[in-house]
């Protein structure tokens, strides 16, 4: 599946942390990706934007938007 293997190309930018992708039972979806900095964040959208469109191409889906955050706190359990 073409987000599998966009996936990876994600998690190989310089300074990717992670990935999330979430698919809601009406099938919409979500990406998130966490970053080093934002100095990773900014020298990834070149190269995320191409991605994003490909994969949105592929699965002939569409990007209703694009929003930074910054992570306050995380925590998960095992």
């Amino acid at each position: 599946m073409a987000f599998r293997r966009n996936r990876r190309r994600v998690l190989e930018l310089p300074g990717c942390k992670g990935i999330y992708y979430l698919l809601a039972k009406d099938n919409r979806s979500l990406g998130i990706t966490l970053w080093d900095d934002e100095s990773a964040l900014a020298g990834s959208r070149p190269a995320a934007d191409c991605i994003r469109a490909e994969t949105t191409q592929e699965q002939h889906m569409e990007t209703l938007g694009v929003e930074e955050f910054e992570v306050l706190t995380w925590e998960l359990r095992e």
